[in-house]
């Protein structure tokens, strides 16, 4: 059975995060190259006219780049959801941790508060923990905004690695480590219009995914919805569908 797909406005899907430009700028390009999305970005519906994009941030801009009047999403919803975050690893430079000390914005203490922790550092052995000096942790927008300039301190000058939260922290270099948010504060910064910081948020999704759907761009791009195009397209995908619940390796390298 065909996981639930549905063709939206693509006025009616949001991002909670910044893209990354260079990434952007490839996936749009492939995608015009191809004339084609191969899989479908995955979807929470957050109100009647609202989608949240949990996967494919890159290709939903990318569409909108390309002046897309649609996009074909595959919707999950909350109970199949579950929210962490990224870590992310940097080259060892201590010169990093001087720039942060010297933000006036930003309190850098060898001391956790947890209410109100915006990043945590390991490096060396040791841990600091990093607070939004300035404005009230209940403060979204306040709390977005140090957020991303904690992360732009690193992503503007050097080379960064993702790694899960839980993992073996690497003994050089530098890791941050940032507070997973909960469903409803990722709602209240998409009703605010903010976007998080890319690579941070990361969604973990227990449904299987679809794959290969090779969406047509002049379905996306066209100015109306032709709906005989759309049943025919998932009539296609729906006798051509086959579930894989085989392990999978997959080298990311």
């Amino acid at each position: 059975m065909l996981p639930e797909l549905r063709v939206l406005p693509i006025e009616s899907v949001f991002l909670h995060e910044e893209y990354e430009l260079e990434r952007l700028l490839g996936i749009s390009q492939k995608i015009k190259k191809e004339q084609k999305l191969k899989n479908p970005p995955i979807a929470l519906q957050i109100n009647e006219n609202k989608y949240l994009i949990l996967d494919g941030a890159h290709r939903t801009s990318s569409l909108i780049k390309l002046n897309c009047k649609r996009i074909v999403v595959q919707v999950v919803n909350i109970n199949q959801v579950s929210i962490n975050s990224w870590a992310h690893h940097v080259p060892n430079d201590e010169l990093l941790i001087d720039e942060l000390k010297n933000n006036p914005g930003i309190e850098l203490s060898a001391q956790k508060q947890v209410n109100s922790l915006l990043a945590s550092i390991h490096f060396n052995n040791n841990v600091f923990y990093l607070y939004n000096k300035n404005s009230s942790i209940s403060n979204i927008s306040g709390k977005v905004s140090k957020w991303k300039e904690i992360v732009n301190s690193y992503t503007d000058k050097y080379e960064f690695k993702r790694i899960h939260n839980n993992e073996v922290l690497p003994v050089e270099g530098i890791t941050f480590k940032y507070p997973a948010l909960d469903f409803n504060e990722i709602v209240r910064i998409v009703e605010s219009n903010l976007l998080l910081p890319a690579g941070v948020t990361k969604f973990s999704l227990d449904c299987g995914r679809v794959l290969n759907l090779n969406i047509p761009l002049s379905f996306l791009i066209r100015e109306d919805l032709d709906q005989d195009n759309w049943d025919e397209l998932l009539n296609d995908w729906k006798s051509s569908v086959r579930l894989y619940t085989d392990p999978i390796y997959l080298c990311e390298a």
